[in-house]
């Protein structure tokens, strides 16, 4: 059976099929006013018309009220008007206008007051079957200031009416609904899913989309979109949710897989790096072992090498010591023979007449050293003058000007240095100053370097006391700066909350457990420092951080420690005490009764500012928060970096003074010793000169005199030097003689010290060290000469091995740092998988180990679990899914075809019908989606497990994690899982009206542009039966069963012509659908035939209301034939 051959089969029918609206009553509805109106149709297809205006649309819109849900109800759709034109609240007030405001805006005018109510009715009946079915709605307002109405739904089986069942409401709805309810057959609701339901149940409506065509018919004059109009009506929406949530739980567990085999990949990649730093801080260690044992067995390596060179050594400088003996024993005795010679030369040049020239010679020794005296005195005073800027006199009146300025010199020099001594004593001060910054920042550098915290030295050093005193472990008594850090992406903010925080994170944190023992030991203390500590109740120290911080206040940019066993505790005291609104502007902080603002001032109670200027707000010196110091002691050694700097220059601007002090003190006392120089004749050497030469001159020529002399004193002289040359060479013979002993004392001296030295080890202690010694000797005394003695070799050797362990050191503590970061890292990402294992770079064996069970048992097994669950569940899901959504094709397919079948059956023009062609839809989202789709799904039973890798598994995720919606595209993913997964859209639909004799296409239609008014409505009325057919449940075996028949067509066939209005209207009529046919007056004549009752609807002016009026048709054609025989007859 095709849609339409219930045509034939209508003659049978005793009684007409189906639910049909039999009464509508509406009171106090749009401008029907003041009492029940009611539309009789009895079942039958009616005309409802009136002049434009007259009130056609209000009863249209109350049956649009009855049926279709209120969120997709659009009133007076007929006549395109707009949305915020009527509304419920304007039909239940009755607005009919609009006057002037005195601001000139408009304010509707309405029938009645808030204190009505509104009730609209419809009776359907299927008179085949003898059901009545009765829908009502009533509405009222619960209050004076309520802007939109309330109501409540009616179901009743029966017949019920407004003046019987609705009349003296009262004001308790309440009441009056458990009025109605104590009725068996009648059913309230209180919104419009349930009523819904239940009538849709009674009329045998099937598709929950019916009453949006039924809705879509009353103003359908065209087909926009053939498409849209074919899947929003005609075809069913497939049920794919529940395939999609059993896909995605599959999905799920795959993640989960996946995800196991990741975090083992990534704790891999982790970990392996973490193995080769472990390797390298191991064999550093063992490095460091031997450069410690090499230290302590040097000197008795050394001694033991050193002391077979000593004794070639010392044979060597006996046997030098005996040699040197003797030839100093020879030279004694040529010494006496040779002074004997001289002595006699000397009788002789006396016997000579020697004594006269010898007094001679005497005074011209004296006259010279006279001279010489002179010119010494002549070339420091030379010298004095000249560093005191002085002229050198060449005559007494020089002189004695020199003498007049030394006297104001002394006056100058005199406060020259008391200037440059106040001058030492500032840059001395300032040197002391800056030394003592350095030893300051060195210390905490130092204190720093050992750990993480920001907190300052002194209250480390003073919590490490008292830790020690209690026998505590710092851990348990942290300091609250230590628990918390600034986040990484509020680090603008970081200033201004180490300003806020500042004396907070200073604060000792004290457990109850420990309090007694720490309020004691602080009490008998002296500190030094002012320290503030709160004590943390044994309940508070377990206390949950479940509750989030106020976004935008200072305690919402902090992070806490994870691990911090006081985190509950602490995140509770920052939300009570700082929760102080972070304002970027100065009227936000006016606001805030707490406020910090990003210069660090502090507004708390909306009374008491405070803002404190005394450093910078980014000086790290002053920072206590955080979970590291390094910015922080990057900070400090730029400022010891600054304070050796500051000391080196005032260092050198001291040694400049104090050479300038040198400077002034040399000549002050250039200007005393110049003053000692009394006489010019002191310095006079021309004088001295010539008295030097006349002596000398008389001694020559006594010499030339005496031939005899002259001979004995040259043989003299040379005896004289030949004497002092041996002495000389006595004096270095013994010399080295004194040398050659001591060696040899200090070389046994040496010995027995080897001696000493190689008796301190163990026998054990010499087999692992000397090959070590052995082995870098080479390297360590390469540029030492082989005798080079041992305390030399010793600190060569040593301090070879010094700057190796400190290489190695260095090194070693790099590793531990890159090694500790490896941990952090592991650590941070996986704490539940290394609660037991140690933090320390010593302990990194327990990562080690757990990396080789990783490698050997886990990995392995979460990648088996995940390829048997990507190969049996979630890809097998998919090809069950994609099988399902290709069934949905094939019923969407199969469903055109059947209506086609139908369709063909009509003639939509002579000798042509129409025809509903789907073709695929070429969308480029729904064609990537399915080709995903068939990819995700290819090798299914063939695939290896290659197949299954993580390329599959990425393929698989391309489509489940849109489906799922990734978090952040929901909105987006929604929309798309809404496309690519309705069938429909995988399809275009249009019209083609095709010839009947060869099936050949005459035109085709995807809507109705281009079209006249009636060719329109003609193409729109076809598809639209079509789809009422389905939706209504009227096509097979359904077509004798309960079913609804009732449509509504508002302002129809308007501009159709005569031929298109007849073939709608005769279309319905074989549907065997009850129609009411809503127009103005132009088109009756046309509609007539097809009619059994009229309703005809005015409007007095005057009273702005509505009135209606209920004929037959027979009534209604008497009367019109009246009125124009009338008006001819006028």
């Amino acid at each position: 059976m095709n849609l339409f051959e219930l045509a034939a089969g209508q003659e049978a029918a005793p009684q007409p099929l189906g639910f049909r609206l039999q009464r509508l009553e509406v009171y106090n509805w749009g401008t029907f006013d003041g009492q029940v109106w009611a539309l009789d149709l009895h079942g039958d297809t009616a005309l409802l018309t009136g002049d434009v205006g007259s009130g056609k649309s209000t009863l249209v819109d109350a049956v649009i009220t009855l049926l279709v849900p209120p969120r997709k109800v659009t009133y007076n759709k007929a006549a395109d008007a707009s949305a915020k034109e009527r509304s419920l609240t304007s039909y239940v007030r009755g607005y009919y206008g609009q006057s002037r405001t005195q601001d000139g805006g408009g304010r509707p005018e309405a029938l009645r007051t808030r204190e009505s109510y509104t009730v609209i009715l419809g009776v359907f009946g299927d008179r085949n079957f003898g059901r009545t079915v009765t829908l009502a709605q009533v509405f009222w307002f619960p209050d004076a200031t309520a802007s939109t109405p309330s109501r409540f739904y009616v179901k009743a089986d029966g017949t019920l009416s407004i003046v019987k069942d609705f009349s003296n409401l009262g004001t308790d709805m309440r009441a009056f609904r458990k009025q109605l309810e104590q009725r068996r057959t009648v059913h309230t609701f209180d919104d419009y899913p349930a009523y819904g339901h239940e009538f849709r149940k009674a009329f045998g409506l099937r598709q929950v989309q019916a009453m949006d065509l039924f809705q879509q018919t009353v103003s359908m004059k065209k087909v926009d979109s053939l498409t849209d109009f074919v899947r929003q009506n005609m075809l069913e929406q497939p049920a794919i949710d529940q395939e999609i949530e059993l896909l995605l739980s599959q999905y799920h567990d795959l993640e989960q897989a996946h995800e196991a085999v990741e975090r083992a990949k990534k704790q891999l990649a982790v970990l392996e790096p973490l193995e080769q730093a472990y390797g390298t801080y191991q064999d550093l260690a063992r490095q460091l072992r031997e450069c410690e044992a090499m230290t302590q067995a040097l000197s008795a390596w050394l001694g033991e090498a050193d002391y077979a060179r000593l004794q070639r050594r010392l044979r060597s400088q006996q046997e030098e010591a005996k040699r040197l003996q003797e030839e100093s024993k020879d030279s004694g005795q040529r010494i006496v023979r040779q002074q004997q010679e001289l002595d006699e030369l000397r009788l002789a040049l006396r016997q000579n007449g020697g004594d006269q020239l010898e007094s001679m010679q005497q005074k011209l020794k004296r006259l010279q050293h006279q001279e010489q005296d002179a010119r010494a005195q002549r070339q420091r005073y030379a010298q004095w003058a000249e560093e005191l800027d002085l002229p050198m006199p060449e005559d007494e009146a020089g002189f004695a000007a020199n003498g007049e300025r030394l006297t104001a010199l002394t006056q100058e020099l005199a406060e020259q240095r008391d200037t440059l001594v106040d001058e030492a004593a500032d840059y001395s001060n300032n040197v002391q100053e800056q030394q003592k910054r350095q030893q300051e920042l060195q210390q905490e550098i130092a204190s720093l370097s050992q750990r993480k915290s920001n907190i300052p030295r002194q209250f480390v050093e003073l919590r490490g006391r008292l830790c020690q005193a209690l026998d505590v472990a710092e851990q348990e008594l942290p300091f609250a700066g230590e628990l918390m850090a600034v986040k990484e992406e509020e680090s603008a903010w970081e200033g201004a909350l180490e300003r806020l925080l500042h004396g907070f994170g200073l604060s000792l944190l004290v457990p109850e457990v420990h309090y007694t023992e720490v309020l004691r030991w602080l009490e008998g203390q002296k500190l030094g420092l002012k320290l503030v500590y709160f004590r943390v109740p044994a309940e508070a120290e377990d206390m949950a951080d479940d509750e989030t911080m106020p976004d935008g206040t200072a305690c919402s940019k902090l992070q806490l420690r994870p691990e911090a066993p006081l985190r509950g505790w602490l995140a509770q005291e920052l939300r009570q005490r700082y929760n102080h609104v972070c304002c970027e502007d100065v009227k936000d902080f006016r606001q805030q009764r707490f406020a910090l603002s990003p210069q660090g001032q502090i507004k708390t109670n909306g009374r008491r500012h405070e803002k404190d200027d005394r450093y910078d707000i980014h000086d790290r010196h002053h920072y206590v928060l955080g979970f590291s110091n390094q910015r922080k002691l990057q900070t400090l050694q730029d400022d010891l970096a600054v304070a050796k700097s500051e000391k080196e220059f005032f260092q050198k601007q001291l040694r400049a003074n104090k050479q300038a002090q040198a400077k002034c003190q040399q000549q002050a006392t250039n200007v005393q010793l110049l003053a000692q120089v009394t006489q010019y004749a002191a310095i006079d050497t021309a004088a001295q000169g010539k008295a030097v030469a006349e002596c000398r001159a008389l001694v020559d020529q006594l010499r030339q005199q005496n031939d005899a002399y002259r001979q004995l004193e040259q043989a003299a002289a040379k005896a004289q030097a030949e004497l002092t040359r041996l002495r000389n060479a006595a004096l270095t013979l013994q010399s080295k003689l004194s040398g050659a002993q001591n060696s040899c004392k200090l070389l046994k001296e040496q010995m027995a010290s080897d001696e000493r030295l190689a008796a301190k080890l163990t026998q054990a202690e010499k087999d692992y060290a000397y090959p070590l010694l052995q082995k870098y000797a080479v390297k360590a005394l390469a540029a030492v000469a082989e005798d080079t003695p041992l305390p030399e070799r010793q600190s060569v050797y040593s301090e070879w091995i010094n700057h190796l362990r400190l290489s190695l050191t260095k090194k070693q503590e790099k590793a531990a740092s890159s090694l500790q970061t490896q941990i952090g890292i592991f650590r941070s990402k996986w704490p539940e998988n290394c609660l037991d294992f140690s933090t320390s770079a010593e302990g990194a064996s327990d990562y080690v180990d757990f990396l080789a069970k990783l490698r050997r048992d886990d990995l392995p097994r979460f990648e088996g679990r995940f390829r048997e669950m990507l190969r049996e569940n979630t890809i097998n899901q998919l090809v069950l899914f994609h099988t399902h959504l290709q069934n949905c094709c094939r019923s969407i397919e199969e469903r055109i075809a059947r209506i086609n079948e139908s369709l063909a059956e009509i003639d939509y023009n002579p000798g042509r019908y129409i025809q509903i062609s789907c073709i695929a839809n070429h969308n480029e989202i729904i064609n990537e989606f399915r080709q995903n789709l068939r990819l995700c799904t290819s090798d299914v039973l063939t695939g290896d497990d290659e197949t299954y890798s993580e390329r599959k598994f990425e393929e698989v995720t391309q489509i489940l994690a849109r489906l799922q919606g990734r978090p952040e595209h929901t909105e987006t993913d929604a929309k798309w899982r809404q496309q690519v997964t309705d069938v429909r859209n995988w399809y275009k639909f249009a019209a083609e009206e095709c010839w009947r004799e060869t099936g050949e296409e005459y035109e085709h239609y995807t809507d109705s542009g281009g079209k006249s008014g009636g060719q329109k409505e003609k193409l729109a009325y076809t598809i639209l039966a079509a789809s009422i057919v389905y939706n209504f449940g009227l096509e097979g075996q359904h077509a004798g069963e309960q079913s609804f028949r009732f449509v509504v067509i508002d302002e129809a066939f308007l501009k159709s012509s005569d031929e298109s209005a007849r073939f709608g209207l005769e279309l319905f009529q074989k549907l065997d659908l009850q129609l009411l046919v809503v127009t103005p007056l132009l088109k009756i004549a046309t509609i007539e035939p097809y009619v059994q009752h009229v309703g005809f609807v005015y409007l007095k002016d005057a009273e702005h209301r509505s009135y209606l009026r209920n004929l037959t048709i027979k009534e209604f054609q008497d009367e019109k034939a009246a009125f124009d025989a009338s008006t001819e007859h006028e």
